[in-house]
């Protein structure tokens, strides 16, 4: 569903998704509805949201060496044989901080509710104009998620990663990251727009994160 959506970004053509797997924030059609569920949105039966995207650019000594676009996030971290890696980040061109940790993951609203929601980060309904960043086993107690703008852009310089480190989106098998290299985060020009067949978002986070229901009574 990822690689559909970053293929077909610029054709807007509408996404829906059926649920092979376990959560499914987005493929949330299971396969014993499927029949009925892609009869009555053949028929018209449905609501559509847009999901921004996330682009990302990796700058090496000035020129750019890599891009690719996202739905869910970007993410750095370090090698399979490295320790910490250490990033600067800045964000519209402000300093934020250092980070000494196993990685970084930046997430749009959609990748929210994924791998930064593992690592601890919040949970964005869909519709929030943001992005969220999120350290990966930080080496620090008061290192915490960050909520920005979806207008901001966010910068990452490699510091320090003399043991090597990774740069990937959704999930994929990225490029290698070097000392001094910067990957630079916007929201992208392009949308994904997702049928939604099933119940609103808090009620798929009821069901899928075993939230407590409304009392009765």
């Amino acid at each position: 569903m990822l690689g559909v959506a970053r293929s077909l970004a610029s054709s807007r053509v509408q996404l829906v998704g059926i649920n092979h797997g376990r959560l499914g924030f987005i493929t949330d059609i299971s396969l014993a509805d499927w029949r009925t569920a892609l009869s009555a949105i053949l028929d018209g039966v449905y609501d559509a949201e847009d999901r921004i995207l996330l682009s990302a650019r990796a700058l090496r000594d000035g020129p750019e060496i890599w891009h690719d676009i996202c739905l869910n996030d970007v993410v750095v971290s370090r090698s399979s044989r490295s320790g910490m890696i250490e990033l600067q980040v800045d964000v519209d061109g402000v300093y934020m901080y250092n980070q000494r940790a196993d990685g970084l993951i930046v997430a749009t609203p959609t990748g929210s509710t994924a791998y930064a929601l593992s690592a601890g980060g919040p949970i964005l309904a869909p519709d929030v104009p943001g992005f969220t960043i999120v350290p990966v086993c930080p080496h620090s107690l008061t290192a915490r998620p960050l909520v920005v703008s979806d207008r901001s852009i966010v910068k990452i310089s490699m510091s320090n990663c003399y043991d090597g480190a990774v740069l990937s989106v959704d999930g994929r098998k990225g490029i290698p990251l070097l000392l001094g290299d910067e990957i630079l985060l916007s929201r992208s020009a392009h949308l994904t727009r997702l049928i939604k067949y099933s119940h609103g978002f808090f009620d798929k986070l009821r069901t899928k994160l075993h939230w407590g229901g409304k009392p009765v009574g």
